[in-house]
Formats: structure tokens, C-alpha cells, sequence
């Protein structure tokens, strides 16, 4: 999210008039103030201009219903799709989740619902069963937007929690600790998310706590094999352990979203 982009939302907000120009001038950041003077809980002051400058940004997003995720000022998978869906609309915006032809589903995978059915089997979205679950990772993690955040837990869905784990232990023990950092499936992009769907108007299965998303940067959700690394042969083990979990990746079902796995069918 670039000056320019935050100054067109901010003008979209009807809080700036000046020039879109890049330039974060007095103009801009009186702006950058306004919006965020409105979210009393939001610690903005004391956070350097950049970051002051995306905040605005989801500040916006978040009043236009584009759901950037948290106002914290860092530029997140969640804050990149919002702006997305802001500057390109919802139908050019929106991605196929189709299952390729020929995809096999794993046994294991038939222990859960297909998505169109998960609150038949897990409840309401964002009911306290959600995040019920922790799970406790083997190695340390790196929040992926915020790498000297380090990550030891997180919260899922009370029935995924067992499967959840199995998946990271069998993934670090396979690679060992320091290929599997190598290899960046370290960066933890998120699991409950109480939203809709990126794309779309239903609510994601982060909504239920029962997906999981790893290196969002590198593997984002329109990108298929020939630019996500997560489709590169070393991480066919990672996703044959997902798959033998129960869970589903995106990626290997309809070649997007190759960051993403869940415990739902498409």
C-alpha cells in the first residue's frame, strides 16, 4: 500500500482534497489524523508515519466494509485483499474456488463437511466453540506481516485442534526445524477470522476457526502453481501430511490460494 493509494482512499473518505501525488505532506497526515482520531482504542500517536499511513488506509477500508482485518498499521494478507476488492470491485475481485478436474479427495479428508455444510457440522461462525482450541506449535513461529512477532499458539475450533497439531508436528518432524523455517512454513498468517470470504460474499471457513493460513506474501490468493512457492515439489510432504490430517489445501484442489488449508471439502 503505497502514499498514493492511501491518499485516493482517504479522498474516497471525503477527508482530502490536495493532490495524489505521494507525497505525505501536512495535507495528508491531517488526514491520517482525522480518520484515526475516530478509533478511540487504536494506539496510532506514538507509531512512526508509515505505519500511521496504512492504518489510515485500513481505517478506511474498514469504514467503506472492506474488511482490512485489524487497524495496527501493518500490511497484512487481510489489509492487501481489502484494498483489492476497494480499487477493483467485488466481481473483478472475486476468485474460483473450483476443484481442478481429476482432484482426488483423501480419505481422511471425508471426515469433514463440505463447505457449504460446515455449520451444520461446526456450529455458528464465531460462536465460542471457534476458538475453543489451541493449539500449541512444536517450533516458534513468525507472525507473517510482523516478523519480530513470535508465535507459540493459536487459537482454532474446539474438533480441529487434535488434527491442527498433528499436522505441525509431523511437518517439523519430516523437515527438521531448520529446513522447515527455510522454507518459510514458519510465517503464520492467521486461523479464526470472523470475515467473509476473500472474493466472495459468504463467510470464510476462518470464521469457524478451521483454516489456517502459512506465508501469505509468497503465496498469495490469486496466484497459482507457476508463481505460489508452496507449489514447488519441496512442499508436496507438507501438504500430503495436510491431506492425511484431513484437511483440505486450496492450492492442490484449485490451484489459488496457496497459502490456505481447512478442514472442509470444496
Amino acid at each position: 500500500m503505497d502514499v498514493r493509494e492511501i491518499q485516493r482512499l482517504l479522498s474516497a473518505a471525503g477527508l482530502y482534497r490536495g493532490a495524489i501525488d505521494g507525497d505525505a505532506g501536512p495535507q495528508t497526515m491531517a488526514a491520517v489524523a482525522a480518520i484515526l482520531g475516530q478509533h478511540d482504542t487504536v494506539p496510532w500517536r506514538p507509531w512512526p508515519k508509515d505505519r500511521r499511513l496504512i492504518a489510515a488506509g485500513q481505517a478506511v477500508l474498514a469504514a467503506l466494509g472492506h474488511e482490512p482485518g485489524r487497524i495496527d498499521g501493518l500490511l497484512g494478507p487481510n489489509t492487501r485483499e481489502a484494498l483489492t476488492a476497494w480499487a477493483s470491485g467485488r466481481a473483478k475481485a472475486a476468485v474460483d474456488r473450483v476443484p481442478l478436474p481429476g482432484h482426488a479427495v483423501a480419505d481422511a479428508q471425508g471426515a469433514y463437511p463440505r463447505q457449504e455444510s460446515v455449520a451444520n457440522f461446526y456450529g455458528v461462525a464465531g460462536g465460542p466453540d471457534c476458538t475453543a482450541g489451541v493449539v500449541e506449535l512444536p517450533i516458534p513461529f513468525r507472525l507473517a506481516w510482523d516478523l519480530g512477532t513470535v508465535v507459540t499458539s493459536f487459537r482454532c475450533h474446539r474438533l480441529v485442534v487434535a488434527p491442527m497439531t498433528r499436522i505441525f508436528r509431523e511437518a517439523v518432524a519430516h523437515y527438521g526445524s531448520a529446513d522447515f523455517e527455510r522454507l518459510r512454513l514458519n510465517l503464520f498468517g492467521g486461523c479464526f477470522n470472523h470475515r467473509t470470504m476473500r472474493g466472495g460474499s459468504s463467510l470464510s471457513m476462518h470464521a469457524w476457526g478451521i483454516a489456517v493460513d502459512l506465508d501469505p506474501e509468497r503465496n498469495q490468493l490469486r496466484w497459482g502453481s507457476d508463481r505460489a512457492t508452496f507449489a514447488a515439489p519441496a512442499y508436496e510432504p507438507f501438504w500430503n501430511i495436510v491431506e492425511a490430517a484431513g484437511a483440505t489445501s486450496l492450492g492442490r484442489a484449485c490451484n489459488r490460494d496457496w497459502m490456505h488449508f481447512q478442514f472442509a471439502r470444496l
